[in-house]
């Protein structure tokens, strides 16, 4: 199997559980939006940096920091006996010789061969060395008591994110309008549009449909770019599946920073997980190249 492949395999045996792997599994507080603490409790014991989105989620937002078996075994460590490891996924840089349309080297003009890198998905197997080690203390120690909490409640906190990112320079028009029947994002007029929060059920579906037609905003060009010039994807196509996906993560990635319950605001149900399934086994990098694009869409509207 692929790393692709392996990945795919571990999100959707979730999903096959009834799980949404980007959704994260209980509710915290409001935090900054320069903190992001609380949706990166895993970290990688051999450089002490916080896992990607998409880590968290194949480590189930589980807190701790992870290492491989030699890494551990090098460090005079053992892994309890029993213990399943993670997986984890990373890219490596490889460095090959270009070739032409007939496979030959390309050879520039002091007749030396043309190098290119080229970005290789890798997947480790990792364990979590405070739960699931012994002989080994972890390296980079952080407690949520440490991380600076914001003065705000998760309602606050998300009106403060939304009214950061559409009143930036580069910001889409956004219009909440009494009575809608639906919410989207028209690329053309780069314009939200979204019901007003009356007519939602719980306040967490209405900051999620915001978040959701926000991240799609950030395919414009100017902001995150994710469309060709000129095109949209159409609905049903494999690019729209791919481009809903990554709004739907968003929209889980800022209702958590936000400290909002976004678990609620999801339909959990065998139909909805069934879609997804169906999508990521169809395309296996489809999750892979979605939740990074969401994690820069997040971080763009965040940090707007």
């Amino acid at each position: 199997m692929t790393s692709y492949e392996i990945i795919t395999e571990q999100i959707t045996k979730k999903m096959e559980a009834g799980i949404i792997p980007w959704v994260k599994p209980w509710h915290t507080d409001a935090w900054t939006c320069e903190n992001m603490v609380s949706l990166f409790p895993a970290y990688s014991y051999s450089t002490g940096k916080r896992y990607n989105f998409m880590n968290q989620m194949l480590l189930g937002f589980e807190a701790g920091e992870f290492a491989t078996f030699n890494q551990i075994k090098a460090a005079g460590g053992t892994v309890k006996k029993g213990e399943k490891s993670h997986v984890v996924a990373g890219w490596i840089v490889d460095t090959k010789a270009r070739k032409d349309a007939n496979g030959d080297p390309v050879i520039d003009e002091d007749g030396d061969q043309v190098m290119e890198k080229r970005f290789a998905l890798r997947y480790y197997r990792v364990f979590n060395i405070l739960t699931q080690c012994e002989g080994i203390e972890p390296k980079h120690t952080w407690t949520k008591d440490e991380a600076p909490k914001a003065n705000l409640n998760p309602e606050a906190a998300a009106e403060q994110i939304i009214d950061r990112y559409i009143n930036s320079a580069d910001a889409p028009k956004f219009t909440v309008l009494e009575g809608s029947n639906r919410a989207y994002y028209s690329p053309a007029e780069d314009a939200v549009v979204i019901p007003a929060m009356s007519q939602f059920e719980i306040v967490e579906e209405y900051y999620s449909t915001a978040f959701h037609e926000l991240t799609h905003s950030t395919m414009k060009e100017s902001r995150c770019n994710r469309r060709e010039t000129g095109k949209i994807a159409a609905k049903g196509n494999k690019e729209y599946s791919k481009e809903e996906l990554v709004a739907e993560i968003g929209s889980c990635f800022l209702s958590n920073s936000a400290g909002l319950n976004s678990e609620k605001a999801f339909n959990n149900s065998v139909a909805y997980l069934q879609g997804w399934l169906s999508a990521l086994k169809n395309d296996p990098k489809m999750i892979v190249h979605a939740s990074a694009q969401a994690e820069k869409a997040a971080e763009y509207i965040l940090n707007a």
